[in-house]
């Protein structure tokens, strides 16, 4: 392993862009956009072709995100974490520039501050009339972004596992399900190389957006997932319960999620929250990331940081790590060995 390793004795992974791949969730949030503004499903009806609509995927991608996914590269590095918000920030923007335009949602993006995620209750209401919805409903959490994220678990689930994670039948069948496809952003054989040799020496943790089955399935199909502790494996899961229970925002780059990981899923809330843990456990402590909501999380909560270049960006992405004073930069997960 690296040398700078021997510091640490605990290792917390993001999950996409760092081990899994973010192709298929984006392919899903670009779906959802184009089936938001072109379906009669969101007027109580279904009417579209989903299986046909799944192959045309990549055209569908470049005009709801740009050639080289412009939009996407913006709004992850203003904090934009979950592709569940990718989609319904993109149709916010479409709403208030009114068009689906991707140069003028990029125009639009370009101007909003550097955390997205305070801006998020404003851009609601920017775009309510256009909706024609009441706020609440447009608000982050209200029915329209469930309806939305609901969209989206049928694109990437497909009918099956979606029934079987929700207990109900999807509102447009026929979707395929593109978790079917998913494989490591990294090669299979140095994955396991790389889980196995950490975590003979360390706690190997996972601090993911991704819920729970949706990483759970492909980790344990790649027969890694019993490298990672099993009390350290913290998701949305964990995020969204905290978040009902509390009433508070808690999602990346809150540092929630990692310290989660840290002290261990069954570790009280309320202390983490009021920040009543061992804080000498940070300084052993690294975090792995390809994104800004990684790296501010875990400056917010004084962890060293390494940041891996196989995110939205790629190799692009070096400076903005090394403006944030990121501790390690490195091609990809793959070269901590």
């Amino acid at each position: 392993m690296k040398s700078f390793l021997d510091k640490y004795d605990t290792v917390i992974f993001d999950m996409d862009g760092v081990i899994t791949s973010e192709q298929n969730y984006w392919n899903c949030a670009a779906l959802v956009v184009s089936e938001f503004f072109s379906s009669k499903k969101y007027n109580g009806q279904t009417d579209i072709d989903a299986a046909e609509i799944s192959r045309d995927v990549k055209r569908i991608r470049r005009e709801i995100f740009g050639e080289n996914d412009e939009f996407i590269s913006l709004v992850k590095n203003r904090g934009v974490n979950s592709n569940w918000d990718l989609g319904y920030v993109r149709i916010l923007i479409a709403e208030i520039v009114g068009s689906i335009s991707i140069e003028k949602a990029v125009e639009y993006a370009e101007g909003l501050s550097d955390n997205i995620l305070y801006l998020y209750e404003a851009l609601a209401k920017t775009a309510q009339p256009s909706l024609g919805r009441p706020l609440d409903e447009v608000e982050r959490n209200g029915s329209l972004w469930v309806e939305l994220r609901d969209c989206f678990q049928e694109w990437f689930l497909g009918d099956k596992l979606f029934k079987e994670q929700y207990g109900r039948d999807p509102v447009q069948t026929g979707k395929p399900g593109l978790v079917n496809s998913e494989q490591p952003i990294i090669p299979m054989n140095a994955l396991k190389r790389l889980l196995s040799e950490l975590s003979q020496s360390k706690r190997v943790c996972i601090g993911t957006g991704r819920p729970g089955a949706e990483i759970i399935s492909p980790l344990t199909s790649w027969n890694v997932l019993d490298y990672f502790a099993e009390n350290g494996r913290c998701t949305y899961d964990n995020v969204a319960a905290v978040e009902k229970k509390y009433g508070m925002t808690l999602s990346k780059p809150h540092p929630y999620m990692f310290l989660k990981a840290l002290y261990g899923t069954d570790y009280d809330d309320k202390k983490i929250i009021n920040g009543d843990y061992d804080r000498l456990k940070i300084a052993n402590t690294l975090i792995v990331g390809d994104a800004g909501a990684d790296i501010l999380a875990a400056k917010t909560m004084g962890a060293d940081f390494c940041a891996v270049l196989t995110g939205v960006n790629g190799k692009a992405a070096r400076t903005y790590f090394e403006e944030l004073e990121s501790e390690y930069i490195l091609d990809s997960a793959a070269d901590l060995l």
